[in-house]
């Protein structure tokens, strides 16, 4: 799995892994998937592309 996001460190879209995930969530709003750039920056991916802070926290699902 490979996935681009914007890291406002770098100040550009940077390529990451699976490696780079620190959570994921299936939310009313969609699914959303929290992210660590290699410089330490945090970011999420959601339905509407990424932002830097994390407006929704993953929570871990219930299983």
């Amino acid at each position: 799995m490979m996935f681009s996001a914007f890291c406002p460190t770098h100040d550009s879209t940077i390529l990451m892994t699976r490696r780079n995930v620190i959570g994921f969530a299936n939310t009313e709003h969609g699914p959303v998937l929290q992210w660590r750039c290699n410089c330490g920056q945090e970011g999420v991916l959601g339905r509407h592309g990424s932002t830097a802070a994390a407006a929704v926290t993953p929570q871990p699902s219930a299983a």
